[in-house]
């Protein structure tokens, strides 16, 4: 028996290593995110310049956390989850260029795996303005003959204008948790008939429902339509505000932007002024172009709390993406009563940079003493280095902005260059320091 028993062992112990590997597989697969592009759907037609509006939904388990737009294989716009959520719907625009393209979108959860894209293939036609040539006179040498491109097939005009809340004016009053419909009326003011596929979206804001996109009832041009969406309030008191705006059928935003604006009332009995726990930014300094997040703790003592710049009343804790294009401070406002406590984050936008081609330009490369004393210091001043993608200075100082100095202390005779680049074009100013005993 104690034989029979000992020769069982190794025959489990083989039996859980083939088993091993399956089991490490499964657990492997099962962290990838999923991606469905909602619109638009593939086969759709644009034409040039038109803002191409990208719904997706994505899901996983643990929470995604960003989502990637990707058009033809490169990224064209990255979009952090304003905190992880199993399931993240977002609308991502991109401006068409001619040609076909093909639309991809991809996800990534908290564990940095990625999903498989989702795709859809478009063309965009292009649009211009033909060439006029004026008639050439009898006797007159002949030109040569100009160019003339093509325009896209003259079509109808897709317009939406608002008519008036047919329900729940701006400013109506809700308690936290209240159920109501919004309703709009919108006019047909193009000159396509609202039909299949055309749909009224949640585009910004707090969309206070989990209901973002609704389809449209057949609308003939010059006629209105009412829309209406049920929402809930937000739980924290405050002013909420959530836009909404008509979509074609290509998943073409049109028309004029509509708001729903309600109140929460806070209880009654805050005392003393409201304390916010923290308001911060994920990046203070960004490129234009670029979204960031801003993140907001808890919000204690007060009756409202609102964060200025179009976003309005919000819930405490949160966090919200935002795209500034300018130097842009936001404010995060608590009341109660007469009693206010505020807290600002102010995000500083650069400009893109533009790509150089060239030689760079350096206006002035100076010491303020070129001879010293060994222990003492000068200062090095430079201006505005132009047509250049990277500028550094020698001597340990490196990558430097323009205009700009910096404080020296050599302690030998020493050359400072300062290199300015625009590709593999090149060029140099030197300044020596010479220093004596």
């Amino acid at each position: 028996m104690k034989i029979r028993r000992f020769n069982a062992l190794p025959k489990f112990l083989f039996a859980f290593l083939l088993l091993l590997p399956t089991v490490t597989a499964c657990s492997v697969f099962a962290g990838k995110p999923t991606v469905i592009i909602a619109s638009p759907p593939s086969g759709s037609q644009f034409r040039e310049n038109e803002e191409v509006a990208v719904q997706s939904t994505s899901t996983d388990s643990s929470g995604v956390a960003r989502v990637e737009l990707l058009i033809d294989g490169t990224v064209v716009r990255t979009d952090p989850s304003p905190s992880p959520q199993v399931s993240f719907t977002l609308i991502q625009t991109w401006k068409a260029t001619p040609g076909t393209h093909t639309i991809s979108v991809r996800a990534y959860n908290t564990s940095g795996a990625v999903s498989e894209p989702a795709a859809v293939s478009i063309s965009v036609a292009q649009v211009t303005v033909p060439v006029l040539i004026t008639p050439t006179p009898i006797g007159a040498p002949t030109p040569i003959a100009a160019a003339t491109a093509t325009t896209a097939p003259a079509g109808c005009a897709n317009d939406a204008q608002f008519d008036r809340d047919v329900t729940v004016p701006d400013g109506t009053t809700y308690a936290a948790g209240q159920t109501f419909d919004k309703v709009w009326r919108l006019s047909n003011k193009g000159t396509c008939a609202w039909g299949a596929g055309y749909q009224f979206v949640f585009v910004g804001g707090t969309a206070m429902t989990t209901n973002t996109v609704v389809n449209v009832p057949a609308t003939a041009s010059g006629a209105t339509a009412d829309l209406k969406v049920s929402m809930t309030a937000p739980s924290t008191p405050g002013t909420y505000t959530g836009t909404w705006q008509m979509r074609s059928s290509t998943g073409t935003l049109f028309g004029a932007r509509v708001t729903v604006k309600i109140v929460v009332p806070g209880p009654t009995g805050c005392v003393g002024t409201p304390n916010i726990a923290s308001f911060s930014a994920s990046a203070t300094t960004i490129t234009a172009g670029t979204a960031i997040t801003l993140n907001w703790g808890a919000v204690t003592g007060a009756e409202s709390a609102e964060i200025d710049q179009g976003i309005g009343g919000v819930e405490t804790p949160g966090s919200r993406v935002v795209n500034p294009t300018t130097t842009t401070t936001y404010t995060l406002t608590a009341k109660c009563g007469a009693n206010v406590r505020t807290a600002k984050v102010t995000i500083t936008v650069n400009p893109a940079p533009v790509a150089c081609s060239g030689m760079p330009v350096i206006t002035m490369f100076s010491a303020a003493n070129t001879s010293i004393k060994a222990g003492t210091s000068t200062t090095l001043n430079w201006g505005l280095v132009s047509n250049a993608d990277s500028v550094e200075i020698n001597q340990g100082i490196g990558g430097v902005a323009t205009p700009g100095s910096a404080s020296i202390s050599p302690i030998t005779n020493t050359t400072y260059i300062l290199t300015a680049k625009c590709g593999t074009n090149i060029d140099t100013r030197q300044v020596p320091i010479t220093v004596t005993p």
